[in-house]
């Protein structure tokens, strides 16, 4: 009996240690299995037979008073719900309730701009007005959720009509805001539906701040009403510039649309007299559309340049748009750097087509993206400038492109996009002393092994206020580094371009990522994604020892941190010659610690892992010196 014991307890060791080399088998939460089990999504990294995503269209009807920065809106929403299941109540995200007072925040926002929140008028879902002070009806964070008296069935759609109004900040913008007194980038700004999905069913992650959005696509149409002395920008394309502009500003807007060379739509001279540039109308209303967009953002101004080129988009033409501020003096290159950086994603690295017809880059502050719209600040450097556009225009595919949920894997789209636009800055910065990942190992470095340090498959809105950034952005930008070092820049971006093509417009999970990664590298890297994302690793090589036998260094190199680095070692010749070998993160499959490394050499004076190539915490350790 004992016998039969042993030999049950060693087949299975061996089975789960074959099967721990397969990436279908790593780690995954009931959730996401229960989603597999209901073939909502596939092993093979496709959306499953089953699955579903549920569609959100908006008509919006707004106005905004610069003056008292108050917006008031009214809109209807068709909301088709493509899933299996009957929806019993409907959830919102208020978003702008992140400046209610009482509402959590994930930092002090002080009490300037403070309000009693976003004032909801009235809701009627087909006929029936929602009685707001049901206690069915509830308002949490920025969630707005309340039971249904008639079900959404499957496969069935509702119309659902809101009012609502609220002020704009003024003094502390969050992503959004008050700029210089007279300019606005607003966004978040109408109550949305909250995604369900095949993984969580509704999505009730309140908006306090840090972690970020998760949305449904879908087709805007918006009218928005301003003072005819400013101008609108949105995400979508205006669709009546005979409506507000005059005759010359016609003529300039579609000039430039065409125009391969930067042309000024709105300068300098035009400002000192901004009735030249509207209709003759005490307000005006801009009309905008677009279509299969998660999200819709508009900009308002009435002192900004505004600037215009057309980008070859992989075959297609995309209109971009630089809207900034007159001191702002490296924009005037924006325009022109913003080109260069659509055709280098479109045609070059991944090579995916731009996924809409526009962009503008409006200079507000900091950083923030839109689905065809991008909030900047204004960096000194143009090499700054660059990453920082390369940056928000990068998330036009990571995360509205391919639908991602940033609350849960910010690695997937933080990451990517901190990760990429190094290699678009370095492809059209004209700065010969650029380094694009310098800062990048420097960051990781001081983090990695640290409590920020947690493995990549925690959920984002897991990680906590201290951990967030390294988690989201540094340690996921410094995987893919390390990734794209490995399996080169054709398989890497044949990855993407599979996973986007797969996704465009669902949502995709870990599995999904990984499989499209496997799919494009021919081969199944879950000894990649085990160290990466399941385990608590750290990055620290070391030269154990070094061995000259037969005129060649046998070189020891010690994986302390565990984590499956590409490296390159530096030789350093008695002659004072150098050389150098780079060795693949493959070393690391078997998940042995230690391995041994041949050189050519034997008159070797020193020998150090180049950590200007690859991450490492401890350089001490680097370094091996022969006596």
């Amino acid at each position: 009996m004992k016998k039969i014991i042993l030999l049950i307890i060693t087949i299975t060791g061996i089975v789960l240690s074959v099967f721990s080399q397969k990436t279908q088998y790593l780690y995954m939460s009931k959730e996401v299995k229960a989603a597999y089990l209901k073939e909502t999504r596939a092993f093979d990294g496709n959306p499953g037979k089953n699955y579903f995503v549920n569609r959100t269209d908006y008509k919006i009807i707004a106005e905004f008073d610069p003056k008292t920065r108050v917006l008031t809106g009214n809109e209807t929403i068709i909301y088709s719900n493509n899933s299996s299941d009957t929806l019993k109540n409907l959830v919102f995200n208020i978003y702008q309730d992140i400046l209610k007072k009482g509402n959590a925040r994930d930092w002090d926002l002080g009490t300037e701009d403070i309000t009693d929140g976003v004032d909801i008028k009235e809701i009627i879902v087909e006929n029936e007005t929602i009685d707001m002070q049901n206690e069915k009806f509830y308002r949490n964070s920025s969630i707005m959720g309340f039971e249904l008296k008639n079900f959404i069935s499957p496969k069935k759609s509702v119309s659902i009509k809101i009012k609502w109004s609220f002020i704009v900040a003024e003094k502390t913008p969050v992503r959004m805001g008050t700029y210089e007194g007279d300019n606005f980038l607003i966004a978040y700004w109408y109550p949305k539906i909250a995604v369900y999905d095949d993984i969580s069913g509704w999505n009730y992650h309140g908006y306090t701040g840090r972690y970020e959005f998760y949305n449904d696509n879908g087709n805007f149409d918006v009218e928005i009403t301003i003072p005819r002395e400013y101008n609108a920008w949105a995400t979508g394309i205006l669709v009546n510039p005979t409506e507000v502009f005059t005759k010359e500003y016609v003529k300039r807007l579609e000039n430039a649309k065409n125009s391969n060379t930067t042309l000024k739509i709105i300068n300098g001279e035009d400002r000192k007299n901004n009735d030249k540039i509207t209709l003759k109308t005490e307000k005006l209303v801009w009309k905008f559309k677009s279509s299969e967009t998660p999200d819709f953002a508009f900009g308002v101004s009435k002192t900004y340049y505004w600037d215009g080129i057309n980008a070859n988009a992989g075959g297609k033409n995309v209109f971009v748009n630089s809207v900034y501020k007159p001191e702002s003096e490296n924009y005037k290159e924006a325009t022109q750097i913003s080109k260069e950086i659509i055709e280098f994603y479109s045609n070059d690295f991944p090579a995916i087509a731009y996924p809409y017809p526009q962009v503008t880059v409006f200079n507000g502050g900091d950083g923030m993206e839109f689905p065809g719209m991008v909030n900047d600040g204004t960096p000194k450097e143009t090499d700054d400038l660059i990453y920082l556009t390369a940056h928000e225009i990068g998330h036009s595919y990571f995360p509205f492109y391919t639908g991602l949920n940033e609350q849960k894997y910010a690695w997937m789209d933080e990451g990517l996009i901190s990760f990429l636009p190094l290699l678009a800055t370095d492809f059209i910065s004209k700065n010969t002393n650029y380094e694009p990942f310098t800062k990048l190992l420097k960051y990781f470095n001081y983090q990695s092994g640290s409590n920020a340090d947690m493995p990549l498959y925690v959920l984002s809105e897991n990680t906590g206020n201290y951990a967030y950034r390294f988690h989201a952005y540094t340690k996921p930008a410094i995987m893919y580094y390390n990734l794209y070092n490995y399996i080169g820049k054709e398989k890497f971006a044949k990855a993407l371009q599979i996973f986007t093509q797969r996704w465009n417009g669902k949502h995709p999970a870990t599995l999904d990522f990984f499989i499209a990664f496997n799919d494009a590298s021919n081969e199944d890297l879950a000894w990649y994604w085990k160290k990466w994302f399941y385990e608590f690793a750290y990055a620290d090589l070391a030269i154990e020892n070094v061995k000259i036998e037969n005129e060649k260094a046998k070189i020891q190199i010690k994986n302390i941190g565990g984590l499956p680095l590409c490296f390159k070692l530096k030789i350093y010749l008695k002659n004072g010659k150098t050389g150098e070998m780079i060795i693949n993160a493959s070393v690391w499959k078997s998940e042995n610690n230690q391995i041994e490394v041949t050189a050519d050499y034997s008159d070797i004076q020193k020998i150090e892992i180049d950590t200007s190539y690859s991450p490492d915490i401890n350089k001490e350790n680097n370094v091996y010196i022969f006596q």
